[in-house]
């Protein structure tokens, strides 16, 4: 492979430094949203911040996926220079219809505190290497994913489909919380009740962590493995912050039993 990286060291190297940000996490909470504060550079309007960080994701996977499956090596005899399969392009769409979703629907019906350069420039960064993993990955293909095994991907799709659901309902949830509310009360925090908000702080995140467990699952990918794990080390932690804050500010009126993201875990 002439002096190119090979896809499963970088993985390794790139899941290796997941294990060691995810301790970090829970010491030091990403200064965006309800954790936003000063001393981290400028601030970015909100919405605007979370569209230019997310959609690089599918940008940079589309392009990794028609051009770029020569930009790492793949010793693994079977991935030899086929096409990609129609399961690939389906992983593919997927991809998309959680981004946009997720870096255009979004930020377009939520109202969303600041967030700062830093933060901005580390999710573009993020989404570079993960995007450009998984793209290469899916375009070189494997025995997989040109013949899926059945039982795996029924498996996958359905934890990929109720991850999403949970997502969505779960964000839909918070965004009517200041629904029919007087103006002044447009930038209040509320209580969130009703669904798994009845068993943890943050369903929404817990949602988005069964989503990309159930795409490592279909596509048996280490690209996907590796997300599916990047993405429970960035979200725990936050789920942890996001529990301890309605606690401090709601105080008693915040049930003590519910947990951060993992209904009766954690």
């Amino acid at each position: 492979a002439g002096g190119m990286l090979e896809h499963a060291d970088v993985t390794f190297w790139w899941v290796a430094v997941g294990v060691v940000t995810f301790p970090v996490l829970f010491f030091v909470s990403a200064p965006y949203g309800k954790l936003v504060r000063d001393g981290w550079g400028g601030r970015v309007d909100g919405r605007l911040g979370w569209f230019v960080q997310e959609i690089p994701s599918p940008v940079v996977l589309t392009l990794s996926f028609l051009y770029g499956g020569d930009l790492l090596a793949f010793s693994d005899a079977a991935r030899a220079k086929t096409a990609p399969s129609a399961f690939a392009y389906a992983c593919l769409a997927v991809w998309w219809a959680h981004y946009l979703n997720r870096a255009v629907y979004y930020p377009l019906v939520r109202r969303m505190s600041d967030t700062t350069v830093p933060v901005v420039l580390m999710a573009i960064a993020f989404n570079f290497v993960n995007g450009t993993l998984v793209g290469t990955e899916l375009a070189r293909g494997s025995e997989h994913l040109a013949e899926p095994s059945v039982p795996r991907l029924a498996l996958g799709a359905s934890l990929f489909v109720a991850g999403a659901g949970l997502n969505v309902v779960s964000d839909a949830t918070l965004r009517n919380l200041r629904k029919g509310r007087p103006a002044k009360d447009a930038r209040k925090h509320f209580v969130p009740s009703g669904g798994l908000f009845e068993l943890v702080a943050c369903p929404h995140y817990l949602g988005e962590c069964v989503e990309w467990l159930g795409f490592a699952v279909a596509t048996s990918t280490r690209a996907g493995w590796a997300f599916a794990f990047w993405t429970f080390a960035n979200l725990m932690p936050r789920a942890v912050a996001y529990r301890r804050w309605y606690a401090e500010k709601f105080g008693r009126r915040y049930p003590a039993t519910r947990k951060a993201m993992i209904p009766f875990v954690w």
